[in-house]
């Protein structure tokens, strides 16, 4: 089972630089004789943050099996006071497409203490509902409005419904329904005020038999009539079934607006983008990752105009809650490694990743990115009690920098709270660059691991191996060689043979256009093995052609000749 997101407080910061680099003072440093140019830089920006998520509320409580919360909304009464939360419920295991049933729980505060109540809303067939998903709440007028999925067995035109009541415990089902229909599993509704109309925010897809996963919007002057769809923000990721654009929430905070989507890298991964038009939001915008599943925000006047942000989910043990600080100052710091073949920003505090490669396989200095923070980000991570990145990247405890640029020594990044570092090393050549890692286990993990691994994120649509041109999904061992490509360039990860202590399993995500490397991989976990640990070395190049192998072929025989 997925641990609790009770270590969101922990989790690192920024996935993405909010404003240009700044380059700290320090003494000039002439380009190596590679022609390295290596220079630190230091980046001063805030983002929005949360502390730590307690568990509130246990949907289990009186019956015989575990129940979940999932999607939910919460929503104070105007004439008692009392608070109320309608979420998505069923026993555990998940079952999506079983998911009839609004479970509903009632407190004086967001904190609590919950008290369980009868069902809100029982999925009716009649009504066109096989399911219902993810309702959202909200008052005006003297009535309250429930805005909900109901699922069909049309994923491309799933059915927006609404039920109104007026006090929060009597649902009555609209007869404009379905408000209108919408793909691929278009869900998720969310509805706030801008300007003098309403406006639905929803999870689709940018065609509704799939492509980019997106978040859609509708207005309305009357909350049952709505306009043609159109789009708020469009994520580069590809697919149908879930996706990083899922249960978004909009809100407005310091004459900013805010979008809260997930789950881009794992479940439990809300990302937060700002823009000053509600309608409008770009994926460089980022501005805060929360350990949270299906996040939605609240503020409560009663408690000093706090802010929260909740989280639930399948294998989370019901809701759970958080302060949410909308302006942590944070510091980032890192180098910036160029030469005329390509140039890497390596972030080193307050996460080592690799935030960008761009390249130019000509030489000139004309870089195009090849990799993008799409997906996980480029950087060691750890996958504990379930599948994902449960424990990514920390800050580097120590950063050393070679006289003559070429070399870079990160030491020390902590993996999450578990007992595990990983030291990452750079060796800058002219047209290439080897990574390679060596883990530290000083003790057993706080449950079993189900990955041990590093990720690649490329910027290119196709990847593909020795095995196949067209990869997408787990493949057994390491190969020579991985690339990413287009129809212009091909971006290469070759692999020292036998430099990892194991080699369990890649996996290709064409979605993310990402690759993993996992030396250990197995799904219900297993113990990592205490000690140090050689987790391999690759050599990463850029060739000007599409799906070049022969270019990946080349740089496999020399990296293993070495």
């Amino acid at each position: 089972m997925p641990r609790p997101p009770s270590r969101a407080g922990r989790i690192s910061a920024l996935l993405a630089l909010a404003v240009g680099l700044v380059v700290a003072p320090a003494p000039a440093r002439a380009a190596g004789p590679a022609g390295v140019d290596n220079q630190p830089y230091e980046n001063r920006s805030t983002e929005v943050t949360a502390g730590e998520f307690v568990n509130v509320y246990d949907p289990s409580v009186g019956e015989s099996e575990p129940w979940y919360y999932n999607d939910h909304t919460m929503v104070r009464d105007r004439r008692t006071g009392l608070w109320h939360v309608f979420a998505i419920t069923h026993a555990e295991p998940a079952n999506p497409l079983d998911e009839k049933f609004f479970g509903h729980a009632t407190a004086p505060s967001p904190r609590g203490p919950w008290t369980k109540q009868p069902f809100a809303l029982a999925a009716d067939p009649s009504a066109g509902e096989t399911h219902i998903w993810a309702p959202y709440v909200l008052f005006h007028g003297g009535t309250y409005y429930m805005f909900y999925a109901g699922g069909t067995p049309d994923h491309e035109a799933y059915r927006m419904h609404l039920a109104t009541s007026k006090d929060l415990t009597h649902w009555t089902r609209s007869s404009t329904n379905p408000l209108f229909t919408d793909g691929f599993d278009g869900r998720d509704p969310m509805v706030t005020r801008v300007g003098d109309e309403w406006v639905m925010y929803y999870t689709a897809n940018s065609t509704p038999a799939g492509g980019h996963h997106i978040v859609a919007y509708r207005t309305s002057r009357d909350l049952l009539h709505w306009s043609d769809r159109q789009t708020a923000f469009e994520h580069p990721a590809t697919g149908t079934f879930g996706g990083p654009t899922e249960s978004p929430f909009v809100v407005r905070q310091g004459g900013s607006w805010y979008l809260f989507v997930c789950c881009e890298s794992g479940y439990q991964d809300t990302r937060v983008y700002r823009s000053s038009d509600p309608l409008h939001f770009t994926v460089d915008q980022l501005v805060g990752r929360i350990r949270a599943h299906a996040a939605e925000v609240v503020k409560d006047d009663t408690d000093g105009g706090q802010w929260y942000v909740t989280g639930a989910g399948w294998g989370q043990g019901g809701l759970w809650l958080a302060p949410l600080d909308w302006s942590t100052p944070v510091v980032t710091k890192g180098q910036v490694v160029s030469t005329p073949y390509y140039r890497a920003v390596v972030q080193t505090a307050p996460e080592a990743r690799l935030v960008s490669y761009a390249a130019d396989p000509a030489g000139r200095g004309e870089y195009r990115a090849v990799t993008d923070s799409s997906f996980r980000s480029t950087a060691p991570y750890l996958a504990v009690g379930t599948f994902g990145p449960t424990d990514t990247a920390g800050a580097a405890a120590g950063v050393t920098v070679s006289a003559d640029g070429t070399d870079l020594n990160l030491t020390g990044i902590p993996l999450g709270d578990e007992p595990v570092t990983v030291d990452w090393r750079f060796r800058f050549a002219p047209s290439t660059v080897d990574v390679d890692f060596l883990w530290h286990v000083t003790g057993p993990t706080t449950a079993p691991v189900w990955e041990a691994a590093w990720n690649l994120d490329s910027g290119l649509p196709r990847l593909g191996d020795p095995a196949g041109a067209d990869r997408d999904g787990d493949a057994a061992g390491f190969s020579p060689w991985t690339l990413a490509t287009d129809e212009s360039t091909t971006l290469v990860a070759a692999y020292r043979a036998g430099s990892a202590w194991s080699e369990d399993n890649r996996w290709f995500n064409r979605a993310g256009g990402s690759i993993a490397w996992q030396p250990l991989w197995q799904p219900g976990g297993r113990s990592l093995p205490v000690g140090d640990l050689a987790g391999g070395t690759w050599r990463i190049g850029v060739s000007g052609a599409p799906a070049d192998t022969a270019f990946a072929d080349a740089l496999a025989a020399s990296l293993n000749a070495a």
